[in-house]
């Protein structure tokens, strides 16, 4: 599974989450642009930060009907965050 890594402290872009983006340059809101990180790399960027770093599984934020070229933030279920507890 992959995920994309939203950084929290970034905020939001109206009611789009920030996300990291790809090849590490910085942040974005747009998907097409956001890196999808393997399991094992999501987890260890969320422990490092969890309170700012939160894990979504590309599947979920992908298949949201709202979306279009950015996820909008009124229709995520924070049940889907990756969680670090074993």
């Amino acid at each position: 599974m992959r995920y994309y890594i939203q950084n929290t402290n970034a905020g939001y872009l109206g009611n789009a989450p920030i996300f990291w983006a790809q090849d590490s340059r910085g942040y974005t809101c747009d998907l097409r642009k956001s890196h999808k990180f393997t399991e094992s790399e999501a987890i260890k960027i969320c422990m490092g930060n969890p309170e700012k770093n939160k894990a979504w599984p590309c599947e979920y934020i992908d298949g949201l009907e709202s979306n279009q070229l950015v996820c909008d933030s009124q229709y995520l279920d924070s049940s889907q965050i990756m969680s670090l507890n074993p």
